[in-house]
């Protein structure tokens, strides 16, 4: 039973045909993706596209879905931190095809700052690239419970897990902290990032093996 008394929701690994519902779901998790391209539908295009692809950050390869019968209302992304660099390459390809040419620029001044704000993923670790929740179902543990399986499966790997927050979220910073994630660095964004980065910085954190 999870923290509100209901039935745990099944978890399974997510598939090409849940790219529907977690487009909604990573932009959640990556909302300057909509003020970059701005407006819903291209973003929840791009974010789609990159789901069904096979190398992004945010592929149905590295997702775990948290499913209600209707289909996923928790996804949570994650893949070995030795593959960040190439991902992330193929992530700005596969978003700036979909959304087209003339978010281009935006989408590579977007990509410059979250370099400049990511702090260097460790090889050894899994990296957590995207946790969302659809806003109904929030509050209920889904959350605690896809992060959960994430540090069981890093753990059988021997690795340990990365994640970042928004320096914001205090929510977030909690739950991870009741997980046995400690902060290790914070980066803070300037006055023209936040023109696309609506953030005052980011938080790692890490969970040791």
């Amino acid at each position: 039973m999870n923290p509100g008394g209901e039935p745990e929701l099944p978890l399974r690994k997510s598939e090409k045909r849940d790219a529907h519902a977690a487009a909604a779901l990573i932009l959640a998790a990556a909302p300057s993706l909509e003020v970059v391209l701005g407006d819903r539908g291209t973003a929840l295009r791009a974010a789609e596209a990159a789901f069904r692809a096979e190398r992004t950050v945010w592929s149905h390869r590295f997702g775990l879905a948290a499913d209600d019968g209707g289909g996923p209302v928790g996804l949570v992304t994650a893949f070995p931190g030795r593959m960040y660099g190439s991902l992330a390459l193929g992530t700005g390809v596969v978003v700036a095809r979909a959304a087209g040419a003339r978010h281009a620029s935006d989408l590579a001044r977007r990509g410059r700052i979250l370099q400049r704000l990511l702090s260097p993923i460790r090889r050894q670790s899994l990296y957590v690239s995207a946790l969302a929740i659809a806003p109904e179902r929030r509050g209920r543990g889904i959350g605690t419970m896809l992060i959960e399986r994430v540090i069981a499966g890093a753990s059988r790997l021997g690795l340990g897990v990365a994640l970042d927050a928004g320096l914001e979220d205090q929510a977030a910073l909690r739950l991870y902290e009741r997980l046995g994630f400690r902060r290790v660095d914070t980066r803070t964004t300037t006055g023209a990032d936040r023109e696309l980065i609506q953030i005052g910085g980011l938080v790692r954190l890490e969970r040791a093996l």
